[in-house]
């Protein structure tokens, strides 16, 4: 479907390009032509009054070429009231006179000529005319290779700018492919966790009403009803992650990992769990301190639940990093790489409770931030969670 998207975005966007240059070269070369004509014009216009003093000069109608300046002797012509040629320069040769006044087109040996006849007036009368030519710059011959060149030119920048704009089409769509992906396999997975509990209580409701016993039934439905209300929660709170406006603002991490590990001390004293702490002073971070001290939580439980009795938390803050080593139970190679995976739950006693949520939150929390979290671990020996952390 995105693929689509951007295919349709970048055609439209050439489409767009494509027009924009074809609107513009047709404006050009409107532009370009009626320059080029006036610029002609106004050079007629200036060398015709070299022409008219030439009129009134002594040696007219009996002049020679010489008498001509060289810059317009051979694009000049000179007829009289009559109509009879004085004198015509070489443009000229062959080109029938017609007494029509201003500017016109002629074409001399395939060249598009611009002339300006001009008549001389003397006490009221006609004396002669005086005609001047010069070449057009821009041919109209010419126009349709220019059109030609410049279609070329502006189809390959679009089919340039087409590949282009798939690529940012595509980077652009990337996030909301991401999501959607996530979406359809987050609702897969729900679907498929809660299935699971649906099926529990219904069985112990089916139980109670074929037995009679409805007491052991409804505490078992509760139960059940208690772990589907879990479940829900835990998927709401990563669906409000997901979109989660992240808030930023300067949080006391040393605070944080010490007030939420006073809670978690206790839980751990209880199961004769040992807890070694060594926590540097001053370390603050910019983020969201509420989802920040969810991480901590986290991963405080899993030390705790997952370890063995009589076993030991050690926890370490730096400037750098916040480490949590257990010597729980542990985690199987194969099993490592997938632990932070929504409803992943590894082959081992750590699935006995929970749903596979509480990593794949935690994660998703510590990439809000820009900061990076791994795990290290032995079977049988414990895990080491560690995340890089970025201080204000």
């Amino acid at each position: 479907m995105f693929k689509r998207i951007s295919y349709r975005i970048a055609l439209q966007f050439t489409a767009f390009v494509l027009g924009l240059f074809l609107v513009n070269g047709i404006i050009f070369l409107a532009a370009d032509i009626t320059n080029a004509r006036r610029q002609t014009h106004f050079r007629l216009s200036r060398e015709s009054f070299i022409a008219i003093r030439h009129i009134d000069h002594p040696s007219f109608p009996d002049m020679h070429p010489e008498d001509l300046p060289m810059q317009i002797r051979d694009r000049v012509r000179f007829i009289d009231a009559s109509g009879t040629t004085l004198y015509a320069g070489r443009y000229f040769t062959d080109v029938p006179f017609s007494s029509g006044q201003g500017f016109s087109r002629i074409r001399i040996a395939e060249d598009d000529m611009s002339v300006l006849t001009i008549p001389v007036m003397v006490e009221g009368k006609l004396k002669a005319y005086a005609q001047i030519a010069d070449m057009e710059r821009l041919r109209l011959n010419d126009l349709p290779l220019r059109a030609f060149l410049y279609l070329i030119v502006s189809i390959s920048v679009s089919a340039l700018t087409f590949l282009v704009g798939i690529f940012f089409a595509r980077r652009s769509l990337k996030p909301a492919e991401e999501m959607m992906m996530r979406l359809e396999q987050f609702t897969q997975d729900a679907s498929h966790e809660l299935r699971t509990p649906l099926a529990a209580l219904n069985s112990s409701l089916d139980l109670a009403l074929k037995t009679g016993k409805h007491q052991e039934g409804l505490h078992s439905a509760k139960e059940d009803v208690k772990d589907i209300t879990v479940l829900v929660e835990r998927l709401l709170e990563l669906a409000r992650i997901d979109k989660f406006v992240l808030g930023d603002e300067e949080v006391d991490f040393t605070a944080l990992v010490t007030d939420t590990l006073e809670k978690y001390r206790i839980i751990a004293k209880e199961k004769g769990i040992a807890v070694d702490a060594v926590i540097a002073n001053g370390i603050t971070v910019r983020g969201d301190a509420a989802l920040l001290r969810q991480v901590i939580s986290n991963l405080f439980m899993n030390a705790v639940k997952f370890n063995k009795p009589s076993g030991t938390i050690k926890i370490l803050l730096t400037k750098k990093e916040l480490s949590v080593v257990d010597t729980g139970i542990g985690i199987s190679p194969n099993d490592v790489p997938n632990i932070f995976n929504r409803f992943f739950q590894a082959d081992t006693s750590r699935a006995k409770e929970g749903f596979g949520l509480g990593l794949a939150l935690t994660r998703r929390i510590v990439e809000l931030h820009g900061w990076t979290i791994r795990a290290d671990s032995v079977l049988g020996k414990g895990t080491t969670f560690r995340i890089a952390i970025q201080t204000a």
